[in-house]
């Protein structure tokens, strides 16, 4: 399979059918018809069904999609490497992060577009960890930043090579009226009894706070459920509940008036980078640097 064949054919499943895919390509749908007749002559075996106006894959175009969007990646990759010699000049990276890696990762995207500004960052947000490694084995993705994953199915990740990062501390957020007089850091047990403004169940930061907050036998009450973060520190600095967030999150909301304390013992979080075998492209190898060295920063 050519270069150009994987590419059209991608084009096709993407776009889920000739039309799109052929004006995204910027070629002429007949163009396109024959390059996937082409394709499909030549492995002996139809790619795709006919349903309505669009295309569905059928199990051997299926089949092609891993490998296809690998040839693309690898292809990539050489001409990266090939262009390092001379600096990276050029390019995109993918991504993908969901929930608190999302947020503790955004300062390395910075750094590196900074850094690199001919580079162009893909950043998608799962809502799923399954999602997310399936963009990841699937060369969607070219990195995949998670929480731990569960240990309840060890297949989930096989095929893809893990990093797990230091631990980073939470701090907690608490409404400007709180008492200034709580020391700093801030024993759990001390924790003042202020609803709380929280992300949903389930997801994996609460579920530490939570475990955090229980072996030390302590008690809060829900204020609001937000599955939006930047909107917990919104609520407390309206004085509707106090939140665990971030440092980064703490910080902002301190310099609107709310009151910030570190923990007692320390409430961190741990994230992991999730690659598949291959190597990496040279603007991927510099992302995934800054990455640990930001989550490093943050452990300390």
């Amino acid at each position: 399979m050519e270069f150009r064949q994987a590419e059209q054919f991608l084009a096709v499943v993407e776009h889920g059918g000739l039309v799109h895919a052929a004006a995204a390509l910027h070629i002429a749908q007949p163009s396109l018809s024959q390059t996937i007749r082409t394709l499909e002559r030549e492995l002996k075996a139809p790619l795709f069904h006919r349903v309505g106006r669009g295309l569905v894959l059928t199990s051997a175009g299926e089949a092609l999609v891993k490998p296809a969007r690998q040839l693309l990646r690898d292809l990539a990759t050489a001409r990266a490497s090939v262009a390092e010699v001379a600096g990276i000049r050029g390019g995109q990276l993918d991504i993908a992060a969901m929930g608190g890696p999302l947020e503790f990762i955004l300062p390395a995207v910075g750094s590196f577009r900074r850094r690199h500004p001919e580079v162009f960052v893909r950043l998608e947000s799962p809502s799923m960890e399954s999602e997310l490694l399936h963009q990841v084995r699937q060369g969607h993705s070219e990195l995949g930043f998670t929480p731990p994953l569960a240990d309840e199915d060890p297949h989930q990740h096989q095929g893809l090579e893990m990093t797990t990062f230091p631990p980073t501390p939470l701090m907690l957020v608490l409404p400007p009226d709180a008492d200034p007089d709580l020391p700093d850091p801030l024993p759990i047990e001390q924790i003042p009894d202020i609803p709380t403004t929280a992300i949903p169940g389930g997801a994996y930061a609460r579920s530490v706070v939570e475990t955090a907050l229980r072996n030390a036998r302590v008690q809060t009450r829900l204020a609001v459920v937000t599955a939006h973060r930047n909107t917990q520190t919104s609520l407390v600095l309206r004085g509707i509940g106090m939140a665990f967030t971030t440092r980064e999150q703490a910080v902002r909301a301190r310099e609107h008036g709310a009151l910030i304390r570190h923990l007692d013992p320390p409430i961190a979080l741990t994230n992991c980078a999730v690659r598949r075998p291959a190597p990496l492209s040279p603007a991927a190898r510099i992302f995934l640097a800054l990455a640990s060295e930001c989550l490093v920063d943050r452990a300390r």
